[in-house]
């Protein structure tokens, strides 16, 4: 997909971009792909599939979305996706970019000093993060980061009751639901609305998972992560 196809290809999923809006996208990806070669940020170095797998895909998040005046953590942004996709797009969002590597929040932070874009960016694990900002979100993200019922221990405990994980999937997300149930009772979530969409020229499938929080989640939840990992909900 080329920089100047993206308007449409959003308008169509009723998201909003403006031209200005499009050329800061355009500098990201620019700046991201020339960081790329100092250090690894992204697989995909072509402009026209990142212009669909990174970006596109990242913008999808935002469907039914609205995200005034609101507070959203992005966990295990790497290197901004969906987080400062989301933040171009809806700058009036307070956006928590959360990563353990410390390299990335560094150039993210650096990125939006130099674009004038108003993000936080937390280098720590997330299990440790989620201890200490307990119930603060109204909104969480997480992108290629790891399977739905270890991302929900990491990530339920920051949401605010009422909040809601914006989970971005790709095909057999179905499975992943049902592996998590246990871990959707344990801490009092649940599968609110799904969204599938498919990429317009890959047509690769796409799965944007609203998560509600019912409840106020145990203390107990995070544990540290090599248990997560070893023994999920």
């Amino acid at each position: 997909m080329k920089i100047n196809e993206l308007l449409q290809a959003l308008k169509d999923v009723e998201i909003n971009c403006s031209e200005e809006q499009l050329n800061l996208l355009n500098v990201f990806m620019k700046s991201t792909l020339e960081t790329n070669e100092k250090f690894n940020l992204t697989a995909i170095t072509k402009d026209d599939e990142f212009v669909e797998k990174m970006i596109y895909d990242s913008a999808l998040s935002l469907y039914d979305l609205d995200l005034t005046n609101k507070s959203i953590i992005d966990v295990g942004t790497g290197a901004g996706f969906p987080g400062m996709v989301i933040k171009i797009l809806k700058p009036e969002s307070k956006v928590t970019l959360l990563d353990s590597t410390k390299k990335k929040i560094d150039y993210l932070l650096d990125f939006a000093k130099t674009n004038n874009i108003e993000v936080e960016g937390v280098s720590s694990r997330a299990e440790d993060y989620a201890r200490n900002n307990r119930e603060k979100y109204d909104f969480a993200t997480a992108r290629a980061v790891s399977q739905l019922n270890i991302l929900l221990e990491l990530i339920i405990p920051m949401l605010k009751v009422g909040g809601s994980f914006i989970a971005l999937k790709g095909q057999g997300y179905e499975e992943e639901i049902n592996s998590s149930k246990e871990a959707f009772r344990r801490l009092n979530c649940r599968v609110q609305k799904i969204y599938e969409f498919e990429l317009p020229e890959s047509h690769e499938k796409r799965a944007i998972i609203h998560i509600v929080k019912d409840k106020e989640t145990n203390k107990k939840y995070p544990r540290q992560y090599t248990d997560i990992k070893r023994q999920p909900l």
